[in-house]
Order: C-alpha cells, then structure tokens, then sequence
C-alpha cells in the first residue's frame, strides 16, 4: 500500500456553489454597510464611534473569506490507507479497512430516495453541492460530499455506523483502493 496522497477528484465543479456562496455572503456585508451608512448620515449624538465603521464590515469580510477558502477545500483524497473527507467545515478520516466489509456501490439518488440526504445535521448545502453531516431518508447518519446526484458512491463504515455518499468522478478509483 503506498503512503503518497492520492487524490479522488469529484464529478462535476465546485464553481456553481462557489457563485451561490459568494452571492448569499454578499448579503450580509451590504446590510451592515448599510446600516453604518444610514448611521452616519443621520448624525446627531447616537453616531456609532468610527472604529466600529471599520471593525463590523472587516469582520464580515473576514467570516466570507473563511468560508470561501473552506469551500475551496471540499475533496476526497486516499493517504496511508485511510479515506480522507474534506466537507470544507471539518475533515474526517476513514480507515479503509473499515469501509472494506460492506463493499462500494455505485447508486443514482434519483432512484434510491432512501438514501437521499434529507436532514443537514451540520455542514454546507448550496445549489450544486451538499458537503458535511447529514440524516438519510432511511434514517443512516451520513457523511456527504455531493455535487452530482446520478453516480454516487455509497459505502458503509464497520466501526462507527456511518454511511459516506460521494460524489466523485471516478468511483472506479476508489473501488480499487479498497480492493487492495
């Protein structure tokens, strides 16, 4: 078994979610900019004190860009035996000799609704990608990296009951690592 990190690409682009993200995070700034600026124009002895018109929106700036950068980071990756899930707010590593028992199948989630995500648990659901933890419709705690829905991979943890629901280019990839 080799050490070296081997990436496991995902089917589609993240670049979908990461227009959505950018767009609702614009949200926020513009309502406190806008606030600040109704503030400051209205005067009078209730003026915020200056290093708020700075601190607030730097702030929020700074929350986007975390997101963003985490956002960035979404993947799935195979290093010294161990399934490496990156869901962009936490990382969470599988040993693959734990998801060897119950095999990888490859399923569409439009014909298996039972295992479709239905409750976000914690985690990043945007148009294009759910990312992080996840209830099934079956009742499964899951752990999803999706942003296509028809082929999916799907695979059972021995150890902690915890399904995985991938979507990623090559599923063949990782059936093959966990052949080994």
């Amino acid at each position: 078994m080799t050490d070296a990190l081997t990436p496991l690409p995902l089917a589609g682009s993240l670049q979908r979610p990461l227009r959505w993200l950018y767009l609702l995070s614009t949200i926020p700034l513009a309502i406190v900019v806008a606030v600040l600026v109704v503030l400051v124009l209205r005067g009078g002895s209730a003026q915020p004190p200056s290093f708020l018109l700075i601190v607030i929106p730097l702030s929020v700036l700074l929350a986007q860009w975390l997101l963003v950068r985490g956002m960035r980071r979404v993947g799935a990756s195979v290093e010294r035996g161990e399934l490496i899930l990156d869901t962009g707010l936490g990382r969470k590593r599988i040993a693959l000799a734990h998801l060897r028992g119950h095999g990888m199948h490859v399923v569409d989630l439009g014909a298996r609704t039972d295992l479709k995500p239905w409750l976000r648990t914690m985690g990043t659901g945007l148009p294009g990608l759910a990312a992080g933890w996840f209830r099934l419709r079956n009742g499964e705690r899951a752990l999803c990296l999706l942003t296509s829905r028809e082929r999916v991979a799907y695979l059972r943890s021995d150890v902690d009951n915890l399904s995985l629901l991938l979507s990623l280019r090559n599923p063949d990839a990782l059936r093959a690592l966990l052949e080994r």
